[in-house]
């Protein structure tokens, strides 16, 4: 069974970060420098939500800008021209998005599974898609779960490349309480 140990205050600033509440939250996989949730953990299934493939969400607003810009830039069809020469790059994305996958599908309680029993379309998606849920897993649907599955796990070479053209910022304050419960930036 997956533990939620979300603090209340934590729920504010992933609201806030969010513009709305969070959906199978599971808890938080990374925070960032300044304490804050930067990386959410999101579960695959619940009775209230349906399906949610994307396991690791990119929450800290100042990373989803840098990365948002990025693909503004065009990094993603960067990369679809880098995979379509790299076959070691290849062979390493495909693995990151079948483990990927089978991490999805442990974070499956054992209610869900019965429930999923008879939907094998549902099943199908929670351990045959990828990172975000994409199908083509030769593929990149989106740099923010990319970088949000490397810096939960360190096993995605495209979220490493990412980081690597980001950090975190010297100091920040976009996420801290006394703001977040003022509705400001």
């Amino acid at each position: 069974m997956v533990q939620i140990i979300v603090r209340k205050e934590e729920r504010e600033i992933i609201k806030y970060q969010l513009g709305r509440e969070a959906e199978n939250i599971g808890g938080i996989a990374l925070y960032c420098p300044f304490g804050k949730p930067a990386v959410l953990l999101t579960l695959p299934y619940s009775k209230e939500y349906g399906v949610f493939p994307t396991t690791y969400w990119l929450s800290c607003p100042y990373l989803v800008k840098e990365v948002s810009r990025l693909e503004e830039k065009g990094l993603i069809r960067e990369f679809t021209e880098m995979l379509e020469k790299d076959d070691v790059l290849k062979e390493r994305l495909l693995a990151a998005h079948q483990d990927y996958a089978v991490e999805r599908m442990k974070l499956l309680e054992d209610e869900d599974r019965k429930q999923l029993a008879d939907k094998k379309a549902i099943l199908e998606v929670l351990s045959g898609s990828g990172i975000g849920g994409i199908r083509d897993m030769k593929g990149i649907k989106c740099l923010h779960t990319h970088l949000a599955d490397y810096l939960a796990r360190k096993k995605n070479p495209v979220g490493e490349v990412i980081w690597k053209k980001l950090s975190w910022p010297e100091d920040c304050h976009i996420c801290d309480l006394d703001k977040v419960m003022k509705g400001g930036r």
